[in-house]
């Protein structure tokens, strides 16, 4: 009977340690993993930054090759679109994935992009490649070949809200909507931005790090979002410019602190600037 209720203690222990790591992953762990072929590590920045330097066997895969550029920049391409992507890039879905950015927005997007392509095992790199480099940990010029490979052209957008959804949900006390952005474009003191959509809260998304760049405790996120009144009882909308900063926001939610009802407005301030009125 003593060892049952050891072995059941440990269970909860290694579960609940999981759980708190969410779907994120230390440089230690993704150091063990460089040359594993059945993992693919994807920089999610831009061409010319993957070009400079980047983590040896990281293939480059700029996030806003997801998007279009017009006539509104950020929004996701069709699903057909967004899977070609993917398939140019050799990336198979069915493989462990593990994603890095600078800062973890670009690599968040993608994250929540995979997630509804059906993708089982994705990770996010803890710290980004700061966090590598500070750990003396390969990097390399040299761009990493892939071959080209077919994905599946279906996405569940359980989680992606438009425009419509957002508007149904404005004068829901069930729902809140939470704005990414740093606080210039959220007040609108930031030539880029006249506001935020009328009844958002601010959770800047650079407050989900600690100084070292690294996301913080369970405890003091969990503090955090609940302080502003976004609670595991609500519906939670996120969105920023693009809708990148919410990416970082919906893996931490819902994989780290457990939210169940997390929803993207994909569109973000970009959409809604160009056809409503907005607070400031």
């Amino acid at each position: 009977m003593k060892r049952l209720s050891i072995i059941a203690a440990l269970l909860v222990y290694f579960v609940s340690a999981s759980f708190a790591q969410g779907d994120f992953i230390s440089v230690k762990e993704l150091s063990g993993k460089i040359n594993d072929k059945n993992c693919i590590i994807i920089d999610a920045r831009k061409k010319t930054e993957y070009q400079k330097v980047h983590i040896r066997n990281a293939i480059n895969l700029p996030v806003e090759e997801l998007s279009s550029k017009t006539p509104i920049e950020g929004i996701l391409k069709s699903d057909a679109e967004v899977a070609k992507v993917f398939g140019n890039h050799g990336v198979d879905l069915s493989k462990e994935i593990i994603l890095y950015c600078n800062k973890g927005s670009n690599a968040g997007r993608m994250y929540w992009v995979m997630k509804m392509m059906g993708a089982e095992n994705v990770k996010l790199l803890d710290g980004n490649l700061d966090a590598w480099k500070a750990s003396r940990k390969p990097v390399t010029r040299n761009p990493k070949m892939t071959k080209k490979c077919k994905v599946d052209a279906t996405l569940n957008r359980a989680t992606y809200y438009s425009q419509a959804d957002v508007k149904s949900k404005l004068n829901n006390s069930g729902a809140v909507l939470v704005d990414a952005r740093a606080d210039a474009y959220f007040n609108g003191t930031d030539p880029k931005s006249k506001g935020h959509i009328p009844g958002a809260i601010s959770i800047n998304s650079d407050l989900m790090r600690d100084d070292k760049g690294l996301i913080k405790s369970t405890d003091e996120l969990i503090k955090l979002f609940t302080s502003k009144g976004v609670t595991k009882d609500k519906e939670v909308i996120l969105y920023c410019q693009t809708s990148t900063r919410a990416g970082l926001l919906y893996a931490i939610l819902t994989t780290k602190l457990g939210y169940s009802n997390v929803k993207v407005y994909d569109g973000a301030y970009n959409e809604w600037v160009t056809s409503n009125k907005l607070e400031s």
